[in-house]
């Protein structure tokens, strides 16, 4: 266990911390929130405590803990008993410093002298905290800092894209924080960029149990080494950002997203997607009834183009389809961005064949503009590779790919499907629908309740995108915390 202290101890100080969310710690974050600043999570644990199957876990017999371990557990399970501040919640700050990231696990205490006479019961290792340094160890282990109750557990990781793309080997810094970088910590000065500002705001104040920010402009810059800055679809991108937010209620879990763009690219997507919403149509003769899952929705076409020309791929995408005839425009010009595409059950397996797999099965259908279509069809009929591993139907208004003949009869015939299972969602961009059939094969056995649909839509509206996701299961009595970890 001594092998693994840092880990745990600031698992364990997650999982201890509660709140109440009625604090200004959210302001005391963005103080320390700087311009290289890529995400920041936010737990509220107090909503989670309340949510957690504790009593179960402490009186299932099926857990065999020992004397020791059981003590653990019960200090493990009860915040109030170990220094922790119960009225605040717990960040998770990640920074980038050149080529080198820190992870941040932050949050308050309220008795250091429990805190460490409990968690050094918990962690095996004597913790304690320099009172002239301000500083946090386990054994002779530097793995924190604290200031004014607020405590800070750092790890620092170099950036593996650097020896990646620079050739050169990997950058040195892997491990705990040092006694300099906690000084710099606390010396930070928060950001003055308001949209960066009032982004976080509306990420975290949302009332869930998980809430997350997320500096998509930072994070591709990051990724790219640079690269996107010397494209001029960069200045699309400046300032981007994506709020989350995550909840556990009584027999579902319900996930959400918001982005945030800067005003050109607003103005962009709103002149691609206003009034643009799913046309179930491009499903009419394509049955679904008996998919395990399917999506319907639709993407600009005008707006990829606009974005890969900004982004200075225009030549090379030409370059890539000039083998067969065709330019972006072609493409741009054939499809209207109506889409859809449908998984059923896997293709049954020849027992009599020791090679054989099971086949994925599915449908992809592709809206179109009519004649315009007819220069991207003739090319892809031509391509004898694609004939061999799907069927193809198109007619004037649909360009269908299926694994099976008989998944295009109705096409052919004209003949409308069923669809009993299609629900049209209106003022959305993107529906999807998903039976919790392959989820539930990974928790066989584990769970005390199924997934009976995973179903998500996505909105553009005013510019920004926003999506949910809400997984329902068969079981809603309680909260499905206490079916994911195996309780009724």
């Amino acid at each position: 266990m001594k092998r693994i202290i840092y880990g745990f101890l600031m698992f364990s100080v997650g999982l201890l911390a509660v709140s109440c969310g009625g604090d200004n710690t959210d302001d005391v974050i963005l103080g320390y929130t700087t311009d290289n600043t890529l995400a920041i999570v936010k737990v509220n644990l107090g909503k989670i405590d309340g949510k957690l199957p504790k009593k179960e876990i402490m009186n299932d017999k099926s857990n065999k803990f020992s004397a020791s371990e059981k003590e653990k557990m019960d200090l493990f399970m009860n915040a109030k008993d170990n220094g922790i501040d119960i009225e605040k919640p717990m960040y998770m700050v990640t920074d980038k410093d050149k080529d080198q990231f820190s992870f941040s696990f932050i949050g308050w205490l309220d008795d250091e002298a429990k805190f460490t006479k409990n968690f050094s019961k918990i962690s095996e290792t004597k913790i304690s905290i320099d009172q002239g340094k301000n500083l946090i160890y386990s054994d002779k282990k530097l793995i924190g800092s604290i200031k004014d109750g607020m405590m800070v557990l750092s790890r620092t990781v170099g950036n593996p894209m650097a020896g990646m793309m620079g050739g050169g080997a990997m950058p040195a810094g892997d491990g705990e924080a040092t006694e300099k970088f906690y000084t710099a910590f606390w010396e930070r000065k928060g950001t003055e960029k308001e949209g960066m500002i009032t982004q976080i705001e509306k990420s975290l104040e949302a009332d869930a149990d998980v809430n997350a920010w997320i500096n998509i402009y930072s994070v591709v810059n990051t990724v790219s080494r640079g690269y996107i800055e010397t494209l001029a679809v960069n200045k699309l991108l400046v300032d981007a950002g994506c709020g989350m937010s995550l909840n556990f209620d009584k027999g579902k879990i319900d996930f959400k997203t918001n982005t945030f763009f800067n005003d050109e690219m607003q103005k962009l997507v709103k002149k691609y997607y206003d009034s643009k919403g799913v046309d179930y149509n491009v499903v009419k003769n394509i049955d679904i009834n008996q998919a395990k899952m399917y999506s319907v929705g639709f993407f600009s076409l005008d707006f990829v183009k606009y974005f890969v020309k900004e982004a200075g791929f225009e030549p090379i995408v030409n370059q890539v389809l000039e083998y067969k005839g065709l330019k972006m425009e072609d493409i741009a010009a054939a499809l209207n961005g109506n889409y859809a595409f449908a998984l059923f059950a896997e293709q049954p397996v020849d027992p009599n064949d020791p090679y054989a797999y099971p086949k994925p099965s599915g449908v992809v259908a592709l809206g179109i503009n009519g004649d315009k279509a007819n220069k991207l069809i003739d090319a892809i009929v031509s391509e004898e590779s694609l004939r061999y591993y799907a069927k193809m139907f198109h007619n004037k208004e649909v360009l269908v790919f299926a694994t099976e003949d008989s998944q295009l009869q109705l096409l052919k015939d004209n003949k409308a499907a069923a669809n009993k299972k299609l629900n049209k969602v209106s003022g959305v961009n993107s529906y999807s629908w998903a039976t919790g059939e392959d989820f539930n094969k990974g928790f066989e056995g584990k769970a005390k309740a199924k997934v009976v649909s995973i179903e998500s839509t996505t909105k553009v509206d005013g510019g920004n995108a926003s999506s949910e996701t809400v997984i329902k299961l068969d079981k809603d009595k309680k909260n499905a915390l206490h079916y994911i970890f195996g309780y009724e």
